[in-house]
């Protein structure tokens, strides 16, 4: 009986508190979505009066699903109200709808001539966007001095996602003359606002990554973990080919990882060339290496098949580069494309030609798990190697 009391009062109390801060939780998201349901009626009062900064917050209310329905389609239509009022925030609403499809059909040309009327009005996102526009060449043709002007517009009045695009073209050369200190000063001032990206380019994102970048990070470093686990102890040196390969997968893992955050840690747009290319180039390879001896735990004789793989894959990857990129792109960026994307080629090439000299050596004899079958007066007996 004792033991009973000791079992479910323990339970008992977790129950209550965790359905007590349960009840907690859902009475203020019922009190929230209350309050937000009242503001929307508000809105939609002032709105219908033909009030174009209401009309605006309650497009905004129905874009994101605050206190009514979500619904792209009266977002945009509450947007068009205010937009038509010459009211500019709405009018970045417009062509931001109109651009990627929200509520209306997709429409760049549409979309530029919204972005257009709220930049006559300063609004600082619709620079931006214009420039990106340019930039990229959405709807209009790719003109990176029309880039610069609208980046500078927008960078000048203090959006940060303006500034850390206007850095990244001074850091590159595109549109301007490559000044460094120039483009750390706008990214620098970006960053400054908290922008993630403009953090990445100086180097400071590690401690603020972003959850699709986290989780990846999370998962390798958990799975090199559970891969080197097994492999450890005194019997690695005489344990299976699938053990040994398995261990040496998790340590590659481990130092992808390492790669990973020293690059997001140090290798921005202003590091030095050579830093941001090796780390690329060795990420590239520890992948060529990883993939090597999956194929070798997958298929006996891999190592042979892996270096044809290899060499073929350098040879079709690089004709790629030079055909179609190398005439469209400076030099530099070049030079990087081709660094980086060669280190998964070489990677898996030098791992098998060392995987085939360690056969023709006797290292890798027998069967998958690193046996040995020897026959005697014709019985099959099996030791260990």
């Amino acid at each position: 009986m004792r033991r009973a009391w000791k079992i479910v009062l323990p339970v008992t109390c977790a129950v209550l508190i965790g359905g007590t801060m349960t009840f907690e939780l859902v009475h203020r998201h019922h009190l929230e979505q209350q309050k937000l349901a009242q503001e929307a009626q508000g809105y939609r009062v002032r709105a219908e009066k033909g009030e174009a900064e209401a009309q605006y917050s309650l497009a905004r209310m129905y874009f994101k699903g605050q206190g009514v329905p979500q619904s792209y389609t009266e977002a945009f239509r509450w947007y068009r109200k205010a937009a038509d009022q010459n009211f500019a925030k709405a009018q970045y609403a417009v062509g931001y709808s109109y651009y990627h499809g929200y509520g209306v059909d997709g429409s760049f040309t549409e979309a530029l001539h919204w972005f257009h009327l709220a930049a006559d009005q300063k609004e600082s996102r619709a620079e931006t966007e214009i420039g990106i526009a340019y930039e990229v060449g959405n709807g209009v043709k790719p003109d990176l001095d029309e880039a610069v002007h609208w980046y500078r517009l927008g960078a000048d009045h203090g959006e940060a996602a303006a500034e850390c695009d206007l850095g990244l073209l001074y850091a590159y050369g595109y549109g301007v003359g490559r000044d460094r200190a120039e483009a750390r000063k706008w990214i620098t001032k970006s960053a400054d606002q908290g922008y993630l990206k403009a953090k990445q380019m100086l180097g400071r994102s590690w401690p603020a990554l972003s959850t699709v970048q986290k989780v990846p990070l999370v998962v390798e470093l958990i799975g090199g973990i559970l891969l080197i686990i097994p492999s450890l102890g005194p019997k690695l040196r005489s344990g299976s080919q699938i053990r040994r390969s398995t261990g040496f997968i998790g340590l590659g893992v481990l130092f992808s990882v390492a790669l990973s955050l020293l690059s997001y840690a140090y290798a921005g747009v202003l590091a030095p060339p050579y830093v941001v290319w090796t780390l690329k180039f060795a990420r590239s390879f520890v992948g060529g290496v990883i993939v090597s001896l999956l194929l070798r735990i997958v298929l006996r004789n891999s190592a042979k098949w892996s270096l044809w793989a290899a060499g073929i894959l350098f040879v079709v990857l690089n004709g790629i580069i030079f055909v179609c990129c190398f005439n469209r792109l400076p030099t530099e960026a070049a030079i990087r494309l081709l660094i980086s994307t060669n280190g998964m080629p070489i990677g898996l090439g030098i791992t098998s030609i060392v995987l085939l000299r360690r056969a023709k050596r006797g290292g890798d004899t027998g069967g998958p798990d690193g046996r040995d079958v020897n026959v005697d007066d014709g019985v099959g007996e099996v030791t260990e190697s």
